[in-house]
């Protein structure tokens, strides 16, 4: 499912739409299979394993909570939930064959629900990372359609505080403004007249800091690059 159909199935879903979620579920069908038969260690089937009804339920629950602007992806929260229902439903059932979830003694039982959680956390961490990386790779492939890389970012990077801070606040202004953010999208052009007029900063700084602007407000009015905001460092003051 393509990403801009699954995004709209995924809204539709959420809001109600039963017919959505019925496709989103057909769709899927063989990811839940590979999900789940990746955690039980063994290939599992729709007729024979109650393991997929159990998978099916947290398909369910991921559509019910999942949020774009956390910064992972549709199918990593998937997988995550998945793999969270599973384990708890071993761990009622006493299904210790599937993962190893209960040794021989109390004091190993502690240690094995630590060592559980600890995987699941590593688990988490390398889903982020993963996350970030797709984040990343895409963000770098945008700025290419407005002609700017990453060198050229390190290159033009205000180094004064001064001067950075005056691009900082030309750039909030410009990602509050729909009318300035269309015309930077449509046209992949900085409208440097209009910011002009809108921040009385002057057209020479701004033609100076255009590659430094344009990135920064993709990040600012992109939801899907939400996690990079995090390495922005706009100071607090500027973002009231």
């Amino acid at each position: 499912m393509q990403e801009k159909v699954l995004k709209d199935t995924l809204i539709s879903a959420k809001s109600g739409n039963r017919q959505a979620r019925e496709e989103l579920i057909r769709s899927h069908k063989q990811f839940i299979v590979k999900v789940s038969s990746k955690v039980c260690n063994r290939f599992l089937t729709w007729d024979n394993d109650d393991e997929l009804s159990i998978a099916l339920i947290a398909f369910n629950e991921a559509i019910d909570n999942f949020n774009p602007q956390e910064g992972s992806s549709f199918h990593s929260f998937v997988q995550m939930v998945i793999r969270r229902r599973l384990i708890d439903y071993f761990r009622k059932e006493g299904k210790h064959q599937h993962l190893s979830l209960s040794p021989m003694d109390p004091e190993g039982e502690e240690m094995s629900r630590y060592d559980l959680d600890v995987s699941q956390e590593q688990y988490q961490a390398k889903e982020n990372i993963e996350v970030l990386a797709e984040v990343v790779e895409n963000y770098v492939r945008m700025l290419g359609e407005y002609g700017v890389t990453l060198d050229d970012l390190v290159k033009v990077s205000p180094k004064h505080r001064d001067s950075r801070e005056t691009l900082i606040r030309v750039t909030l202004s410009l990602s509050d403004n729909p009318s300035l953010m269309t015309h930077l999208k449509k046209l992949k052009l900085l409208p440097i007249k209009e910011l002009g007029l809108l921040t009385g900063v002057k057209r020479k700084v701004l033609e100076k800091g255009r590659k430094y602007l344009i990135a920064l407000a993709l990040i600012l009015s992109e939801p899907e690059f939400y996690p990079l905001r995090t390495f922005t460092k706009i100071p607090a003051q500027l973002r009231e």
